[in-house]
């Protein structure tokens, strides 16, 4: 496998069908807000655009339709509330409406209902 462009750690990871999405992070000195996505056809990282505020510790997945990556929460020097929306196709970052309290180190799903 390619060396990735950012080393990290406390990253989020979300595989989908063109790809494995690699999100944020520490990289032991700041709180990352790159994202690069493992194009698995050409066996080659591709940067993509950065999330709106760097983190670490936060929960990722993927919609159902496997067009939006949502990110929520995550830590970067105190605990967030913060949601983002990453539209796939588009490439770009949106911010979401707040959780109603901070967190991070959590796992989160999507049901089908």
């Amino acid at each position: 496998m390619p060396s990735m462009h950012f080393p990290r750690r406390a990253l989020g990871a979300v595989a989908l069908p063109d790809g494995i999405y690699v999100i944020g992070g520490y990289d032991g000195q700041r709180y990352l807000n790159q994202v690069e996505k493992l194009d698995i056809a050409r066996n080659e990282w591709v940067l993509l655009a950065p999330m709106l505020t760097g983190r670490c510790s936060f929960a990722a997945v993927a919609s159902s339709d496997c067009k939006k990556i949502v990110i929520i929460g995550g830590f970067n020097g105190q605990a967030l509330d913060l949601v983002e929306s990453y539209g796939v196709g588009e490439d770009v970052w949106r911010q979401l409406p707040s959780l109603p309290c901070p967190r991070y180190m959590h796992s989160c799903l999507i049901s089908p209902d």
